[in-house]
C-alpha cells in the first residue's frame, strides 16, 4: 500500500486514539542545534542502517583457537544508501572533535570480536519486543522496588485503540508489516504520586521523577538489574526563550552549572566527575574514563553532545568494548540543571569469534583507493584532507552484527563556512580482514 493512502485512512481515525510515538529522550536541547543534531541527524542512524553487516547463513558462535580463524563465518556488508543527510561534525580544528575512545593509532590489536547483535530488527515485525502484559509486569515490579502506590496504569495506545486502528487498516488492505508499525503497543505507563514509570516495548526504563519525589535517584541502585533506563527530573522551574522552553532539571550545588551551550572541556569533565561520584556508584565502574564530545552550531557556539562515563579497566579490547556498550550518561537541562541520567548495557553474550583485522594505515590506503561506505554526499577529497581515525563498533538496533570498522574524519573542504568552522565528514572503512568479509565496499559515486 502507498505510504500517501495509508496516512489517508490513518488520518480518518478519531484523533484521541492517534498517539505519538516519539520514544527518544531528547530533552532540553538548545534552539541552536548543532550539525549534528539538525542535517545529520537522520543520517546518524541511516549512516549505522548502511554499513549494517548482515548474515548470509546462520550464524553459530565459536570459540575458535587465536590462531585459527577456518571457522570463522565470513561476514556481508549492506551497501545500500537510503534516505537524506550525511554524517558530519563542525570545528575549527579537529582536535576538538577529540572522544573518549581508548584505541590509538599506535596499538598491537590483532583481532577483534564480532557479536551477533541480539535486539537486531530489519523490520518491526522482526523485533524481539516485550508484550502490552510484560510491560504492565514490569511497570508493577518498578512500583514495588521503590514501594509505590500505583494511580493509573494503562498503555499506549491502549489494547482498544489499536484494536480499532487495526481493523480500520484492514478495511483498506494494509499490509502484515503495516499493520505492526501502526497499530504496535510501544509503551505501558504507571502513574504514582509525584512519579512516572514507563516502560517501553524495548524494555527500556524511564523513571520521571518530581521534585517532591527526586530523592529517589539516591536509590538508583534499585534498577541495576535493568540495562537500558533512564531516570528524568520533570516538574521544575523553566523559562520559554524564543518560544523553546527549557527547563532547570534537578539543581546541582553551587559552582556547577550544566548546559549544553558552550561547556568546555574542563567545566564538563568537573561536572560529569561530581555526578559520578553522586549517582554512579550502582554502576559495576571501578576505574572511570570520560566521554566528553563536542561539536559547534552553524553560528559558532559549542555544543556538548556527550557526557559519559564508563569502566578503563582491562585490557584495550575490553576498554574499547567497554566505551562503546556499557556506558552511564548524564543530560543537561537548558537552564544549568540536571534533566537525566541514562545508563545502557549492550548484551553482548552472543560472540561469534575475534576477527583478524587490517591495521590503521592499511584502512587508510583502502579508503583511498574507494573501498569505503559513507553517507557523505562528495567524494573523498585529496589525501591531505583526512584528519583522523579511529576504531569504533556501531551500536544500534539495527545493525545485524556488532563489528569493528575504522572511521575516518576527513574535512570536505567546499562545506567551509565564512566564520572559518569547518565541516568533517565520516568515511568507513572495514576492519576485518578481507577474506572473512563476503563482498567488500566500493563507492561507485552515488549518493543515496
Amino acid at each position: 500500500m502507498k505510504s500517501e493512502k495509508l496516512m489517508h485512512h490513518i488520518g480518518q481515525i478519531d484523533d484521541s486514539i492517534i498517539i505519538e510515538a516519539d520514544l527518544n529522550l531528547e530533552r532540553n536541547k538548545p534552539k541552536k542545534q548543532s550539525m549534528t543534531n539538525w542535517i545529520f541527524a537522520a543520517a546518524a542512524i541511516i549512516c549505522i542502517i548502511v554499513a549494517a553487516p548482515i548474515i548470509q547463513k546462520q550464524i553459530q558462535p565459536t570459540e575458535n583457537n587465536p590462531n585459527d580463524f577456518s571457522d570463522l563465518p565470513k561476514l556481508a556488508l549492506n551497501l545500500e544508501f537510503g534516505g537524506m543527510g550525511f554524517e558530519g561534525r563542525m570545528a575549527y580544528y579537529i582536535s576538538e572533535l577529540q572522544n573518549g575512545n581508548p584505541w590509538t593509532e599506535d596499538n598491537d590489536l590483532t583481532t577483534m570480536p564480532v557479536f551477533i547483535n541480539t535486539d537486531y530488527i530489519e523490520t518491526e515485525s522482526d523485533a524481539n519486543d516485550l508484550s502490552p502484559e510484560e510491560m504492565i509486569s514490569e511497570a508493577e515490579k518498578i512500583a514495588n522496588l521503590f514501594e509505590l502506590e500505583i494511580i493509573s496504569l494503562q498503555t499506549y495506545p491502549t489494547i482498544e485503540e489499536s484494536e480499532i486502528i487495526n481493523e480500520k487498516l484492514k478495511e483498506v488492505n494494509a499490509s502484515e508489516e503495516e499493520l505492526i508499525q501502526n497499530t504496535a503497543i510501544y509503551e505501558a505507563s504507571a502513574q504514582c504520586d509525584g512519579v512516572k514509570i514507563d516502560v517501553q516495548k524495548s524494555g527500556r526504563v524511564i523513571l520521571t521523577l518530581t521534585p517532591e519525589t527526586a530523592n529517589l535517584v539516591n536509590d538508583i541502585k534499585k534498577l541495576n538489574s535493568y540495562n537500558d533506563f533512564a531516570i528524568v527530573f520533570d516538574g521544575y522551574e523553566g523559562k520559554i526563550i524564543d518560544g523553546t522552553i527549557y527547563r532547570d532539571g534537578l539543581p546541582l550545588p553551587n559552582g556547577y552549572k550544566f548546559t549544553y551551550d558552550n561547556l568546555s572541556h574542563d567545566d564538563a569533565m568537573e561536572i560529569t566527575q561530581y555526578l559520578f561520584s553522586e549517582y554512579g556508584s550502582f554502576t559495576e565502574i571501578k576505574t572511570p574514563a570520560y566521554d566528553l564530545f563536542a561539536d559547534y552550531t552553524y553560528d559558532g557556539n559549542l555544543t556538548r553532545l556527550n557526557t559519559t562515563v564508563f569502566e578503563n579497566k582491562g585490557t584495550l579490547t575490553e576498554r574499547i568494548l567497554n566505551y562503546h556498550f556499557d556506558r552511564l550518561d548524564f543530560n543537561a537541562s537548558g537552564l544549568g540543571g540536571l534533566d537525566s541520567i541514562m545508563y545502557t548495557k549492550t548484551d553482548l553474550s552472543q560472540k561469534i569469534g575475534d576477527y583478524p583485522i587490517i591495521t590503521a594505515e592499511e584502512a587508510r590506503k583502502l579508503l583511498l583507493e574507494n573501498n569505503y561506505i559513507t553517507t557523505v554526499p562528495e567524494e573523498l577529497p585529496n589525501e591531505k584532507y583526512i584528519a583522523r581515525v579511529e576504531l569504533i563498533y556501531r551500536t544500534t538496533r539495527w545493525d545485524s552484527l556488532f563489528m569493528p570498522y575504522y572511521k575516518f574524519w576527513v574535512e570536505m573542504p567546499t562545506m567551509q563556512s565564512e566564520n572559518g568552522l569547518k565541516t568533517f565528514g565520516a568515511f568507513y572503512v572495514p576492519a576485518v580482514q578481507s577474506e572473512f568479509l563476503e563482498n567488500t565496499p566500493l563507492w561507485d559515486g552515488n549518493f543515496n
